[in-house]
């Protein structure tokens, strides 16, 4: 069954001028899942769906694992006799670049290049298509729906699967060449390689969510399981086990550390921790407050005010809608 609003010989030259929406057809995309969410631009989400990714998969692939999804999703909705969605909002791991509408490279797709995503699900959906790379869409969505203060330069971070930060200034989106500013966590953090990696450990290596899993199976074996997942470190901090608490700590130190030098540049006001590291805010909040301090020589007026993000288990559909929201705010205001 093709996607509602699909129609390939029918397919725009270019994409309509969209001002603004009632429904937006939004997508989640990293390695692990596919969320597929139908909402409104004030954050509301009627319908949702997740969506297993098996490994490897390739780019024309996922793009029919999406369209397929998608019509299941649409079928519902139309079954509680909702409209169409007006235009389709994406959130997706990796380095986008806005200008040619591409996804130049993905920590979760290693062999997807310069892959053309805006036009191929333009194609798809005959639909405008609004898409921003994962830490961008959180500090958007962070702006747009949580309790974030919007005022002068914002640092976000986001920790799935590798650290990432993305920066506003004064309620505006930093926007870098080919979407690869922010990579935090390529910053190299040793002198010598590690052998069991065989190169220099990086910032993901000890702060990411693959990164906390690598670091329990390294210094704590006997405690946890082959398969161990950062995901499954943070839950068990939550619920008070010394060893996840340890790393947690751990992590939060080496960030605070490597974050110095950034706020000493850019003097951020804010630095937000994105989720699912929010969930354990108590524990990694003081240790990343007291590493900057350290490592800054910053006094306590001086240093940026540091928070878990306010919108906890939403944060992932919310920041699939927000590309959207927020393009479609932006042009609305400058009509």
């Amino acid at each position: 069954m093709p996607t509602a609003g699909y129609n390939p010989t029918t397919m725009p030259s270019s994409e309509p001028i969209l001002t603004s929406a009632n429904s937006i057809l939004g997508l989640n995309l990293d390695g692990e899942r596919l969320l597929i969410v139908y909402g409104s631009p004030s954050g509301m989400v009627q319908e949702r769906l997740t969506v297993s990714i098996p490994a490897g998969r390739s780019f024309p692939s996922i793009l029919e694992l999406i369209t397929t999804s998608a019509d299941r999703l649409l079928m519902i909705t139309k079954a509680q006799r909702l409209p169409l969605p007006d235009c389709v909002s994406v959130s997706v791991t990796g380095n986008y670049d806005a200008v040619n509408g591409t996804l130049e490279s993905s920590p979760d797709f290693p062999e997807w290049k310069s892959e053309p995503l805006k036009s191929r699900l333009g194609l798809r959906f005959n639909l405008p298509v609004f898409i921003e790379q994962r830490p961008a869409a959180g500090l958007l969505a962070e702006m747009l729906f949580g309790a974030s203060d919007t005022g002068g330069t914002q640092m976000y971070l986001s920790f799935n699967p590798t650290l990432r930060a993305s920066f506003s200034v004064n309620g505006v989106l930093y926007q870098s060449l080919a979407g690869s500013a922010g990579t935090i966590g390529k910053i190299f953090i040793s002198d010598s390689p590690d052998p069991r990696l065989n190169r220099l450990l990086t910032l993901d290596d000890q702060v990411s969510l693959n990164g906390m899993a690598f670091q329990a199976l390294r210094l704590q074996p006997s405690h946890w399981d082959l398969a161990t997942t950062g995901s499954q470190v943070l839950q068990a901090a939550s619920e008070g086990d010394p060893y996840a608490i340890e790393l947690v700590e751990q992590a939060a130190t080496i960030l605070g550390e490597n974050l110095a030098p950034l706020v000493h540049l850019l003097r951020p006001r804010q630095i937000t921790v994105a989720y699912p590291v929010s969930l354990v805010a108590a524990n990694f909040l003081p240790p990343l407050r007291a590493a900057v301090a350290a490592a800054s020589g910053l006094g306590s007026l001086e240093l940026p005010q540091m928070t878990a993000s306010q919108l906890g288990h939403r944060q992932p559909e919310l920041e699939t809608l927000a590309p959207a929201v927020s393009a479609l705010r932006l042009r609305a205001s400058s009509r």
